[in-house]
């Protein structure tokens, strides 16, 4: 029996599914076999790739046998509806929406654990947030031992939902002809403002976003005990995601070593320059770009264990197309 290559992507009508068109038509994957599946009322409309017109099938009527990895781009309602029929006909799942448990991995980080996800037959591509974060911490993990991680994300509209964008996007709309906002879907205006809770507390005051940080940066380097301290922030972005960080190390690092060695890190971009302009922005420097931008590292004043460093990446692209993406590409050529 001939090895199955097919790659089926479901959820092209979605941000992540709009982003995973892009970064297709813009990317080299080894994928010849490559399917568009979506909800049966989103299907039937064409999409260019690498100048080919790709029909949009629909989810009820596609052939998941003849499939070796479905990347799942949906909500975590149609992808729990639609995992176990694409199981039981053989198919791998790439999973963005977390709903499906499974190993959090990261193309960069801990590729092996894709054996074991194999067995389970279930991949979760993890949060924005977690990728940019666990590649950066991966790397650093060849200076000294860490410590303790603290990380203050900067979450764009874009990476809670198409609604909250389209609200981002009335707000201002509004504010700027003097007209009083509707809030949308979101708990308070978001235009020109900030909000310190993302989504619901837990019982220790901490949100979905910044408990989902902790525990995919511990699963990624394999450090179930290592302290992450997060605080997520809404900011008025569209797309973009940011991140202030702290790691301390179990001895003090060289701060140029550091640099030096995240120059040649694999998906790491380093602008770092005392300048005006010399630091990455998620607008000017992440959007479009397939790495994660790192700058502004510097010794702590107090604690010499400690180095602060400024992080962004194109959420939808960095964080969610290009690692699922890699996660079936890996999972074609080495555990199939």
């Amino acid at each position: 029996m001939s090895k199955k290559t097919g790659v089926a992507v479901v959820g092209i009508s979605g941000l992540a599914g709009d982003m995973l068109i892009s970064v297709l038509e813009d990317d080299t994957f080894s994928f010849t076999d490559l399917h568009l599946v979506d909800a049966d009322d989103e299907a039937g409309e064409r999409r260019m790739i690498k100048g080919q017109s790709m029909r949009v099938e629909p989810i009820s009527r596609f052939d998941f046998s003849q499939i070796a990895v479905v990347v799942m781009a949906s909500d975590a309602a149609f992808v729990q509806e639609w995992a176990p029929k694409i199981r039981a006909a053989g198919a791998l799942l790439v999973d963005t929406s977390g709903s499906l448990g499974g190993q959090a991995v990261v193309a960069e980080v801990n590729p092996h654990a894709l054996a074991s996800s194999k067995e389970k037959g279930v991949v979760f591509s993890p949060d924005s947030q977690v990728v940019q974060s666990a590649i950066v911490l991966k790397a650093l993990t060849s200076i000294a031992p860490i410590q303790r991680v603290g990380i203050a994300t900067y979450q764009s509209m874009s990476t809670h939902s198409r609604a909250a964008v389209e609200a981002l996007a009335m707000q201002t709309s509004k504010l700027l002809n003097g007209q009083p906002v509707d809030k949308g879907v979101l708990d308070k205006q978001a235009a020109f403002n900030l909000s310190p809770c993302v989504s619901e507390l837990d019982e220790a005051g901490a949100s979905r976003e910044e408990r989902l940080l902790t525990a995919g940066v511990q699963a990624c380097l394999e450090a179930p005990d290592l302290p992450v301290l997060v605080n997520a922030v809404m900011v008025p972005l569209f797309y973009g995601s940011a991140q202030m960080m702290q790691v301390t190390f179990a001895e003090a690092p060289d701060v140029k070593r550091i640099v030096n060695m995240l120059r040649r890190a694999k998906g790491i971009k380093v602008l770092d320059k005392p300048a005006a302009g010399g630091f990455p922005t998620p607008i000017t420097d992440a959007t479009g770009s397939d790495n994660v931008w790192v700058g502004r590292v510097r010794a702590d004043a107090t604690e010499p264990n400690t180095i602060h460093m400024w992080i962004v990446s194109d959420n939808l692209r960095k964080g969610v197309a290009i690692n699922s993406l890699m996660l079936a590409e890996l999972l074609i050529k080495d555990y199939l």
